[in-house]
């Protein structure tokens, strides 16, 4: 079973959008303050999965707008 951290998926947030990770906090909004659109959003997603080996369904890619809800839904899958 692999662990996977908060930091770490801020890590690749951060990396993946070329911000800064002190910009990035639990609830930064994907869309409204890193600014992504949709196909932005989902390709992100699509990055954390393969990054993270883990598959999300639909719902859950699209319930995801803050990098808590990356990290729940990745975490989820991991375990």
């Amino acid at each position: 079973m692999r662990t996977i951290t908060e930091d770490q998926i801020i890590h690749f947030i951060s990396t993946a959008c070329k911000v800064p990770s002190s910009r990035i906090h639990p609830h930064t909004s994907l869309r409204d303050d890193l600014l992504l659109d949709s196909v932005d959003v989902l390709l992100l997603i699509a990055a954390l999965e393969n990054n993270f080996k883990v598959y999300l369904t639909k719902e859950e890619a699209e319930a995801i707008d803050t990098a808590y809800e990356a990290n729940y839904y990745v975490q989820k899958h991991a375990a």
